[in-house]
């Protein structure tokens, strides 16, 4: 990567989403996260990151999952990335702009493009340097630069749809707890 590592050139390339992209690729190549093609939830398989960044991304992904764009908006917006910002713009790359939008310096154009040249062949700094369409994974690179599903709306009365609320009427037998024939008895 060069001079800079590749959360700073993800910074430099794509902004904070960017470097959070490159955060779950990295912890998705180690099998450390799994996302799902189809629902883009990202669950965490071992909660174990390599630095501050990844370690941020973990600890905004519940026990449930979370979707994908969720996660990366609020890694994004954590103080791991931040940190990053920071970084650069002590060097001399990045400079507040307009209402405080960070805003890439000419120095930091230069090292931008320079990033981009030398982009390496796999992994989380090809991401970094390229976006999404940098991603070798086919599957992955699917998911990064996709939307997110839609959530389904359902009906209101979807839950009682077709159940018998009235239990005392029902010619079905209750196998759950040992009634198998009448009998009384249990296994």
């Amino acid at each position: 990567m060069g001079e800079h590592g590749p959360y700073e050139i993800a910074f430099l390339t794509g902004g904070a989403v960017r470097v959070a992209q490159t955060a779950l690729l990295a912890l998705q190549e180690r099998g450390r996260v799994r996302v799902s093609r189809g629902t883009h939830r990202v669950e965490a398989v071992l909660r174990d990151a390599d630095d501050p960044v990844q370690a941020a991304l973990l600890d905004r992904i519940p026990g449930t999952g979370v979707v994908l764009g969720v996660l990366l908006r609020s890694a994004a917006e954590s103080d791991e990335v931040a940190a990053v910002a920071a970084g650069l713009g002590s060097a001399g790359l990045v400079r507040a702009g307009f209402r405080g939008r960070l805003r890439l310096t000419r120095a930091g154009r230069a090292a931008r493009d320079r990033a981009v040249r030398d982009a390496p062949a796999s992994g989380a700094g090809r991401l970094a340097a390229l976006g999404p369409d940098g991603v070798e994974d086919a599957r992955m690179r699917d998911i990064l630069r996709t939307d997110d599903p839609k959530p389904v709306k359902l009906p209101r009365d979807w839950a009682t749809k077709g159940v018998n609320r009235n239990t005392e009427r029902s010619e079905l037998r209750d196998t759950q707890y040992g009634d198998f024939g009448g009998s009384g008895g249990s296994l």
